[in-house]
C-alpha cells in the first residue's frame, strides 16, 4: 500500500519491534505514526516546530519515538501521552542527519553535520559522551546486535567503531572507502558491516574494516542500507529505486531485484521485523510498503525489474485451523498420500485420525497405545499406520477400521550408555529420554518403504531395525548400525536408500536392498541430528537439529557435501520435510516457530508463528497447498498457503477462482490486490466446491478503489458490484 498525508519529502521511517507501527519524518516537519493493520494514521501528527524532520527511530519498548531536527535538536516523544510535548535534547550546532535506539533500548545516539555523535541515556535523556574524530559530515549510525558498539559513517570517507558505554574509540577504517559512507548497517551476527560507499554497497568485517565484497554497483549514492533479520537479504534505497538483495551464501551468488514505483528520490528503505515487508520513502511525499515474503524469487542483478510489489511475493499465508482434541504434546503428524485424512501421536498415549477438510477428530479411529506415543508414519497405499511408543512397541493399524494388525513389535534393547549431561540442554525432548528415561524405551522414529512392504523403526540404541510388513517379523536386511545412538530414520522417494541421523551429528546412508552403506557417514556440526527428509527426487537431504546458529543443513548425496545452512531458527529444529514438489522446505522448533524456505536458494518464504510449545514435527499435504504441525501445546495446527501461479492476473475470472482472504483484502496468488472486504461481509464469504469464490453483498454494495484507506472507510467513488441486491 502507499500511505500518503505528508506534505513534504519524507526523510526517514522505523518499525516498531513489532511490527505494528511504522513512524516517519519529513521535511514538513512532522513525525506521523501509522497502524500498519490499516494504514491509518495512530495519532495527529507530532510537530516540535523545530524545522524538518531528518530521521526518526522508535523504541524497542513502543512507548516514545525520537526525531532529529533541522536546527540540532533531538526530541523525545511519548506515544503513551498523545498530548505530551516533545522533550528537546540540546548538544549539537547544527542539523541533527540521523538517530537510533539502540536494540536493548538502554542507549539513543545521534549524529549532526557537525561531525559529531552523541550517546544518550534512552530513560533519563542525559548526554552521556560527545564522540569527536569525523572530519565531515555524519550520515550513518548502527549498533551491533548486542548494543555494546556503535558504528558511524561519515564523508569523511572512514567508518568508525565506539564502545557504546564508554564512548571511547575502538577503531577507525583508513580511508578503505573511496567515497563518502551515507549508510551502514551491522548484519545480525555482528561479525560483518555493510555500508553505502557513494554508489557501491560494500561488506566489511566490523573488527577490522577490510572490505570482503562489492554487494552492489549502483547509478546513484545508497542512501539507505537496511538487514533482514535472518541475515540473508538487505534492503537499499539509491535514485528512484528500492533494491533488494540477496547476500551470498556458500554457492549461491548475490541476486537483486529492483523495486520501482516512487516518482523521485528515495531517502530510506526498511524490513519490518518479520521480513515479511519493507517500508520504503521518498521525495515524492509517499511511503510505500512491499510484500517481501518470498525473496527466492530475486533474479540476478540487471536480469529483472519490478513494477510493483507483485513481483517479490510469491506465497501468501491465508489461514490457518487449530486441531486440539489431545490431552497432552503433540509428538508427530503425518498425513495420507490422498490428503484426506491427518494422524497425530501424543504423549497422552493415543494416535488420533482427523478429517482433513473439516478439521474434527474421527472418534471411532482412536488408536492407543500404553505409553506415550512418539512417532507415527503412513504407508504410501493409505492403508496402514505404523506408531512407535515410549513403551518400546511398534504397532500396525488398518486406517480403514482402526484395528491393530497383527501384534506389535519389540526391538530388541541394547546396553544403556553413560549419561552425557553436557550434551542434554538443548537436544530433542525425545532424543534425551534416549540417555534419562527408565526402562522401556521410546521408538522414537518410524518410516515406511514407497512399496509398503518394508517399514524402518528407530528405538534405544545404535540400531535401525527393518521389518516385514506382512510378516511383522525382522527382515533379512540389518540391523543397521550408526556411530551413535539413533535419534531420526528416512527412506528415499524411490525405496533404494535408507539414512538415519545420530546424537553424535552423523548422518548414515545404506542400500535398501543389502544394508550395506553407500559412503561413509556425514559428519554434520550439529549435536544432535534430530529430523531428516529426502527431497523428492532423491538427489538431496535435509537435516534438521541443534546448533549454534544453523539448525537446518541441505545435503547433495552423491557428492557428500553440504550444499546450503538455512540461519533463521533461534533452537532446535525437531523436524524437517520437503514439500511433495520439492521447492520448499518446512521445519518446525523449539522456539516455536514453523518456517517455509526455498529448497534450491535456502532463502526464507515464510514464519509461521502461533504455536505456544515447541514445534515437534511438520508436513505437507500432498497438493503442497498446507503444512501441518503438531508442538508441546497440545495442538495440530493446518496452516494453508499458496504459492506463485502462471495463471494471469489479467484474467479476472480465473484471479477470482484462486482468490484468497489475506488480512481483509481478496488477493491473487501472485500478491495482487482485487477486493477489499469489510469485517461485516467476511461472513458472507463462502467457498465452495472447488475454488470458487462467492460474496454476497446487502442493499449498500461493495465499494471498490486503488486507495486501501478509502475502500477501509467507504469513502471510494460509488458502490463497486450491484448496489441495491445481491452480487456475486
Amino acid at each position: 500500500m502507499t500511505l500518503t498525508g505528508h506534505d513534504g519529502a519524507v526523510n526517514s521511517i522505523a518499525y516498531s519491534s513489532n511490527g505494528r507501527m511504522l513512524a516517519s519524518g519529513s521535511a514538513d516537519g512532522t513525525v506521523r505514526i501509522w497502524d500498519m493493520r490499516t494504514g491509518e494514521e495512530l495519532m495527529t501528527p507530532l510537530r516540535s516546530g523545530d524545522g524538518a524532520v531528518w530521521s526518526v527511530s522508535l523504541a524497542t519498548n513502543g512507548e516514545s519515538v525520537v526525531s532529529g531536527t533541522d536546527v540540532g535538536v533531538v526530541c523525545v516523544w511519548s506515544l503513551v501521552d498523545a498530548h505530551a510535548y516533545a522533550q528537546r535534547l540540546r548538544g549539537h550546532s547544527a542539523a541533527v542527519s540521523s538517530v537510533l535506539y539502540s536494540p536493548k533500548g538502554s542507549h539513543l545516539a545521534s549524529t549532526s553535520t557537525d561531525s559529531t555523535v552523541i550517546l544518550w541515556n534512552s530513560e533519563t535523556h542525559q548526554q552521556l559522551a560527545l564522540l569527536r574524530g569525523h572530519t565531515g559530515v555524519v550520515h550513518a549510525l548502527a549498533f551491533t546486535p548486542d548494543s555494546l558498539t556503535l558504528a558511524t559513517g561519515s564523508e569523511d570517507q572512514t567508518i568508525r567503531l565506539w564502545d557504546a558505554v564508554t564512548g571511547k574509540l575502538r577503531y577507525k577504517s583508513s580511508h578503505l572507502h573511496e567515497e563518502s559512507i551515507y549508510s551502514l548497517c551491522f548484519l545480525p551476527d555482528g561479525q560483518k558491516i555493510a555500508a553505502g560507499s557513494g554508489n557501491n554497497i560494500m561488506l566489511c568485517k566490523s573488527q577490522t574494516g577490510q572490505n570482503t565484497a562489492l554487494l552492489h554497483n549502483g547509478s546513484s549514492p545508497i542512501l539507505s542500507v537496511s538487514p533482514a533479520s535472518d541475515g540473508l537479504s538487505l534492503v537499499s534505497a539509491y535514485g528512484k529505486s528500492v533494491c533488494l538483495l540477496t547476500l551470498p551464501r556458500f554457492r549461491v551468488k548475490t541476486s537483486s531485484i529492483i523495486l520501482d514505483g516512487h516518482t523521485s528520490t528515495v531517502r530510506m528503505a526498511t524490513f519490518s521485523h518479520n521480513d515479511l515487508y519493507i517500508a520504503s520513502v521518498s521525495d515524492d511525499c509517499t511511503i510505500r510498503i512491499w510484500s517481501a515474503s518470498n525473496r527466492s524469487e530475486v533474479q540476478p542483478a540487471g536480469t529483472q525489474e519490478a513494477t510493483d510489489n507483485t513481483a517479490v511475493s510469491a506465497l501468501i499465508m491465508s489461514d490457518f485451523r487449530t486441531l486440539t482434541e489431545h490431552t497432552d504434546n503433540v509428538s508427530s503428524v503425518a498425513v495420507s498420500p490422498d490428503g484426506a485424512v491427518i494422524l497425530s501421536g501424543s504423549d497422552d498415549c493415543s494416535v488420533r485420525v482427523w478429517d482433513a477438510r473439516s478439521s474434527t477428530a474421527m472418534s471411532s479411529l482412536l488408536l492407543r497405545h500404553t505409553s506415550l506415543v512418539s512417532s507415527i508414519a503412513v504407508s504410501s497405499d493409505g492403508r496402514l499406520v505404523a506408531s512407535g511408543s515410549r513403551d518400546q512397541k511398534v504397532r500396525l493399524w488398518d486406517l480403514q477400521t482402526g484395528r491393530a494388525v497383527g501384534d506389535s513389535m519389540s526391538p530388541p534393547s541394547p546396553p544403556r550408555p553413560q549419561p552425557q549431561p553436557q550434551r542434554r540442554s538443548r537436544a530433542r525432548r525425545l532424543v534425551m529420554q534416549l540417555e534419562t528415561l527408565p526402562r522401556p524405551a521410546c521408538v522414537v522414529a518410524v518410516a515406511f518403504t514407497p512399496d509398503a512392504r518394508l517399514f524402518a523403526s528407530v528405538s534405544e540404541g545404535k540400531t535401525v531395525h527393518i521389518w516385514d510388513v506382512a510378516t511383522q517379523q525382522p527382515s533379512a536386511i540389518g540391523p543397521l548400525s550408526c556411530k551413535n545412538w539413533v535419534s531420526t530414520v528416512a527412506v528415499s522417494p524411490d525405496g533404494r536408500l535408507v539414512t538415519a541421523g545420530d546424537s553424535g551429528g552423523y548422518i548414515s546412508i545404506w542400500r535398501s536392498d543389502t544394508g550395506q552403506p553407500v559412503r561413509d557417514p556425514l559428519r554434520t556440526t550439529l549435536t544432535y541430528v534430530c529430523s531428516i527428509g529426502f527431497s523428492p527426487d532423491g538427489t538431496c537431504i535435509v537435516s534438521g537439529g541443534t546448533h549454534s546458529r544453523e539448525h537446518v543443513r541441505i545435503w547433495n548425496i552423491s557428492a557428500g557435501e553440504q550444499v546450503l545452512a538455512l540461519t533463521g531458527h533461534t533452537d532446535t529444529v525437531y523436524s524437517v520435510t520437503y514439500s511433495p514438489d520439492g521447492r520448499t522446505i518446512g521445519t518446525g522448533s523449539a522456539d516455536m516457530t514453523v518456517r517455509l524456505w526455498d529448497a534450491v536458494t535456502g532463502a526464507p518464504i515464510a514464519l509461521l508463528a502461533g504455536h505456544s510449545g515447541y514445534v515437534q514435527s511438520v508436513a505437507f499435504t500432498p497438493d503442497g497447498h498446507s503444512i501441518v504441525s503438531g508442538s508441546d501445546d497440545k495442538t495440530i495446527r493446518v496452516w494453508d498457503f499458496i504459492g506463485a501461479s502462471p495463471v494471469s492476473d489479467a484474467d479476472v475470472a480465473v484471479s477470482f477462482q484462486h482468490a484468497r482472504l489475506n488480512n481483509g483484502w481478496l488477493q491473487t496468488r501472485s500478491g495482487k490486490l482485487l477486493l477489499w472486504v469489510p469485517v461485516e461481509y467476511h461472513k458472507f464469504l463462502y467457498r465452495l466446491e472447488g475454488p470458487r469464490v462467492i460474496i454476497q453483498f446487502d442493499k449498500n454494495g461493495l465499494y471498490q478503489g486503488e486507495s486501501w484507506i478509502s475502500c477501509w472507510r467507504g469513502d471510494a467513488s460509488g458502490p463497486g458490484l450491484g448496489a441495491g441486491s445481491p452480487s456475486s
